[in-house]
């Protein structure tokens, strides 16, 4: 059960979306719970995909060209997964320790950053296609993209680990999440030399 102060927040707390970035910016700098770490790391990843379309819509070549609504696409659902951050977090800052549902809170915050995680994941085939067949003068949005989502990525595992810290017994699918980030920056690193190399 949500508090009164819960509710209302979540009424009234703008849409990150919707802001201006130095809107943005100043949203995070307040003293304030929300937005934080956890929605700025989905933030990130809208950026990287934002990249992607720009990259695709950019090139030639028919498979490319493809990517820029898939693209699109990953950076709606960051978007979204910003504010489900933002939710979670008050829901969770809201409710005592000692209360029944404390734990299923904590769990269900855990759950926002491993959403992101695998939407990460999904962009590795995205930027190696780009690299491959993408526009070569926009080489480095294509690295800038990888640097952005392995930054999501480690990002998101520093929210999985505190909001999991405590809890007993995490669900199997959190913890597959770990393994999933690993081969995921392992690609993404991987990506990103090739970028250097091509632009050196």
């Amino acid at each position: 059960m949500l508090s009164d102060f819960t509710k209302t927040s979540l009424i009234t707390m703008p849409l990150l979306a919707e802001l201006s970035i130095s809107n943005y910016l100043s949203s995070i700098a307040e003293k304030k719970s929300v937005p934080g770490g956890g929605a700025v790391a989905a933030i990130v990843g809208a950026e990287a995909c934002a990249l992607q379309a720009k990259v695709a819509i950019f090139s030639s070549n028919s498979e490319v060209t493809a990517i820029f609504e898939k693209s699109i696409e990953s950076q709606k659902k960051f978007l979204e997964l910003a504010e489900k951050d933002s939710k979670a977090f008050l829901a969770l800052m809201n409710t005592k320790k000692e209360s029944e549902n404390h734990e299923e809170l904590l769990i269900e915050a855990a759950r926002v950053p491993v959403e992101v995680l695998s939407i990460c994941h999904l962009q590795v085939s995205t930027l190696e296609a780009l690299l491959k067949l993408g526009n070569k003068n926009l080489v480095s949005d294509i690295g800038v993209s990888a640097l952005l989502l392995i930054s999501s990525i480690r990002s998101s595992l520093l929210n999985i680990r505190i909001n999991t810290k405590s809890i007993k017994n995490v669900p199997e699918d959190i913890l597959q999440a770990e393994l999933l980030a690993k081969k995921a920056l392992k690609e993404l690193e991987s990506l990103s030399l090739a970028v250097e190399d091509a632009v050196s």
